[in-house]
């Protein structure tokens, strides 16, 4: 174990120390950001951060509980700056951190929980959270595979036959090849728009070019519908 490495520990292990008992979630999100930036200050090697940082978890989820505060805080942490070795610690932490694994697992009915494998994947190629995938796939299909709108959209992410192509997707009905499909388009969304959840939301389901029209949400009451809705299956699952 190196120095860098053994300073890190060192410092999580004091934090630790601290007595915990008035710190609310919020500033529960600002001692993990205290924790989170000094482990990347202070380790280099990729296997480092990854072991570093889950430890950091454990010891701060002992104290504070793994809130959503913390869970979303690594999401938009990814979101703003995708690093193979980070999204791969945070992948264990979904899979294995217990509170966070039940977070999107129990959200999960038996008709959806066979599209997790696929969802998990999508999100660790592309950089965007599970949580606001299957959001988006609940609501626009309710996890059904051979839905199809009357504009031709289909599909678990009601992907259209023109955005599909340009997305390399040939079967709209094939579940892998949708969730794929729509998480590639929604991470582009994502970047087109700063990160910011809502207007990317309001792209995948209005495009691009009216976001910008408008300088926002745009005013159709579908979209805007459309964005409270999957922000609040985001915020419950």
């Amino acid at each position: 174990m190196d120095a860098a490495m053994m300073k890190t520990i060192l410092e999580i292990d004091a934090l630790r120390s601290l007595d915990t008992t008035s710190v609310n979630s919020t500033d529960g999100d600002s001692l993990f950001a205290e924790i989170f930036s000094e482990i990347l200050a202070q380790t280099q090697a990729s296997d480092n951060v990854e072991s570093a940082l889950l430890k950091a978890i454990d010891n701060f989820s002992e104290e504070n509980g793994l809130n959503d505060e913390v869970k979303n805080y690594l999401s938009n942490y990814l979101l703003s700056n995708p690093n193979p070795y980070i999204t791969k610690a945070y992948e264990k932490v979904i899979n294995n951190a217990g509170s966070a694994t039940e977070s999107v697992g129990a959200s999960a009915t038996a008709t959806d929980a066979k599209y997790l494998d696929i969802v998990k994947k999508a999100s660790a190629r592309f950089g965007v959270p599970e949580k606001l995938i299957l959001a988006v796939i609940k609501q626009e299909s309710n996890f059904n595979p051979n839905a199809v709108s009357s504009a031709g959209a289909t599909g678990l992410m009601q992907l259209m036959p023109g955005t599909a192509k340009y997305l390399g997707v040939s079967n709209l009905k094939d579940p892998e090849q949708n969730i794929m499909g729509g998480t590639k388009y929604l991470r582009q969304m994502l970047d087109q728009f700063n990160n910011n959840f809502e207007l990317a939301l309001a792209a995948y389901n209005a495009g691009p070019g009216n976001v910008k029209k408008y300088g926002g949400i745009p005013p159709f009451k579908e979209t805007q519908n459309y964005v409270k809705k999957v922000l609040t299956y985001y915020k419950n699952m």
